[in-house]
């Protein structure tokens, strides 16, 4: 019995890690999804998707988020760490702000960083496009150079399985394959 359990419980946790895809969603930007995500490209924004029983993750890059990133390139070189905190907090900042007034919520806010990037890890709570009712979203946000980096993760549930789905996910972002 105590052999078959140990069997079990190890095909389980082998069946769990090679279910798991990892994605680099943007140059040196790598993300862990539960299963291949559905991947969509447009002018403005790259988005993967993917889903389990428990969760919805989603990642979208948005594109050229910083007008005239050539200027920025060239100014940052003459700024302190100070300054460049200061202008990049103003793009976070306001991306959070957007998120939150989309969804009608004051959130709870945290700074965060990515390896070299600096960004924002959000909890709010939303209506649920794949149930349809109000629940627990989780986002971390980054500015990495003139991409918006926005990663979702949407519980349909409040099971602890959930929470660890979504704490799987929120932290394998990664700047390493």
């Amino acid at each position: 019995m105590k052999n078959t359990i140990t069997v079990l419980l190890l095909f389980l946790s082998i069946s769990a890690i090679y279910g798991q895809v990892k994605k680099e969603i943007e140059n040196g930007i790598f993300i862990t999804f539960p299963n291949e995500p559905k991947y969509q490209v447009t002018t403005q924004a790259t988005t993967y998707v993917a889903s389990s029983e428990n969760c919805l993750f989603i990642s979208i890059v948005q594109h050229n988020v910083i007008p005239n990133y050539p200027q920025f390139l060239k100014d940052k070189k003459n700024w302190g760490d100070e300054q460049l905190k200061k202008v990049e907090d103003s793009f976070l900042d306001n991306a959070v702000k957007g998120k939150l007034d989309y969804t009608g919520n004051q959130g709870e806010v945290s700074d965060i960083k990515v390896g070299d990037f600096r960004g924002r890890k959000i909890e709010y709570s939303a209506v649920n496009p794949v149930t349809g009712k109000r629940g627990k979203r989780y986002s971390v946000i980054l500015l990495v150079r003139d991409r918006m980096i926005s990663c979702d993760a949407i519980l349909n549930n409040e099971l602890p399985i959930s929470a660890k789905e979504k704490e799987s996910f929120l932290n394998s972002i990664t700047t390493r394959p």
